[in-house]
């Protein structure tokens, strides 16, 4: 989903930004993205988050020039692999939507060429989607210099100016400043009141301790199956989210490498990482 092209060449701020927090002076003109040569907003989606064994399925791309003209390249892309059911989960494309699709070895050369003398902007841009394409590019020969662009990741100018600290949370769920922040009696009281309006505001969450227990536990199991980062689902399985065996799945590893999981024994795993690997393997360190 793209902007407005107006939007993108004149920035318009609303009146209740607040701009004193960003420094600055209330202006009565719009304030203008002032770009000196073309610059193209990318996204991708991918058939999940390895970077090196999941690939592209689907580029969108939106270029910029000086004078505020645009133009698009948007394609699906056959990846030659299946998409994980939890990628799938996260943009709805299936294996169906891309398979008569043309691969990135097809579509390569031409994305190379419209990238070409472009600065770079994007959503996460710099620890996703820059790195998984040229991961791609590299795969099926092409390359993509970074030397000489400009990378505006929109994320990293989010999470400066809207932080999401107990202060910001205490602000939005009730209404007024924190001022005795990092106090730990106050953040433990401002933790209780962020907690009742959050109660108040959002009617579909549980309201009892056990419920928002299992309701954050089903939350953090999106992102990995234990505390400590070990594993993340991956086609409805238990699959290394790090290490030398990342994206591969606990199963795989004990038929390739079984004096990996040996090592592993002797890193006093967390409890919850043992019971990850052991509704596999149920005998693991036993």
């Amino acid at each position: 989903m793209f902007w407005d092209p107006a939007a993108l060449v004149q920035l318009t701020w609303m009146p209740d930004f607040r701009e004193a927090q960003w420094g600055m002076n209330k202006q009565t003109s719009p304030r203008q993205l002032s770009i000196s040569k073309p610059l193209t907003f990318l996204d991708l989606e991918t058939t999940g988050s390895i970077l090196g064994l999941d690939r592209i399925i689907e580029v969108g791309a939106l270029k910029i020039d000086p004078n505020g003209e645009e133009s698009s390249f948007e394609t699906h892309v056959n990846p030659e692999m299946a998409i994980t059911p939890e990628a799938t989960k996260r943009h709805g494309v299936l294996n169906t939507d891309v398979q008569h699709a043309p691969t990135f070895a097809e579509i390569g050369p031409r994305l190379r060429d419209f990238l070409s003398d472009t600065d770079l902007a994007g959503y996460n841009l710099i620890n996703f989607d820059l790195p998984m394409l040229r991961s791609e590019f590299h795969r099926v020969g092409l390359s993509l210099q970074v030397q000489g662009r400009r990378v505006v990741d929109v994320m990293d100018i989010f999470v400066q100016k809207e932080p999401r600290d107990l202060r910001a949370a205490y602000r939005f769920y009730c209404g007024r400043n924190l001022d005795a922040a990092h106090s730990a009696s106050a953040d433990a009281r401002a933790c209780w009141e962020v907690l009742r309006g959050q109660l108040k505001k959002y009617q579909d969450i549980p309201h009892t301790t056990e419920g928002l227990s299992a309701y954050v536990a089903e939350y953090r199991k999106k992102r990995s199956l234990d505390g400590a980062g070990w594993f993340i689902p991956r086609y409805g399985q238990p699959a290394f989210a790090r290490g030398k065996h990342q994206g591969k799945l606990i199963r795989e590893v004990e038929e390739l490498d079984p004096d990996y999981l040996d090592w592993m024994l002797l890193l006093g795993l967390q409890e919850d990482t043992i019971d990850v690997i052991r509704s596999v393997l149920p005998h693991f360190g036993r």
